[in-house]
């Protein structure tokens, strides 16, 4: 992989992890355990989206990764994804991810039952965000 050290940096600025790891004993270095146990949720998710960015796909397929954050991270997260020009195919609730959305597919029973942006889908299935 070209460059490693600057696509890992990459890689952790795009998942807004860079504090997290600053605060860290270790840095980089640290042992979280299995699964993350030393981990917050919010820095799993974010852990995991930095994963798949250093892999510098040009699709993302991602389930609910704003779930465990704070309304000021998840705004971060998704605007340094859009930054990055990535194609995010995702699932999720949350509002702030609903409306950062260039396009939202609203399922019922595994149907498609709108498309369009938030602004205009909202209207309707608001009650669904959270």
């Amino acid at each position: 992989m070209p460059d490693e050290p600057a696509v890992l940096a990459n890689a952790i600025r795009g998942a807004m992890l860079e504090r997290d790891i600053v605060g860290l004993a270790d840095g980089l270095e640290t042992m979280v355990g299995t699964r993350g146990i030393k981990l917050s949720g919010g820095q799993v998710q974010r852990a995991a989206v930095a994963r798949m960015l250093v892999r510098e796909a040009g699709l993302l397929v991602i389930d609910d990764v704003s779930s465990a954050l704070d309304a000021k991270t998840e705004v971060e997260l998704w605007q340094a994804l859009r930054e990055r020009g990535t194609t995010v195919l995702g699932s999720t609730s949350k509002r702030a991810a609903l409306r950062a959305a260039d396009r939202v597919v609203v399922l019922d029973a595994g149907r498609v039952v709108a498309v369009g942006p938030w602004s205009e889908l909202a209207q309707d299935w608001d009650a669904l965000a959270g």
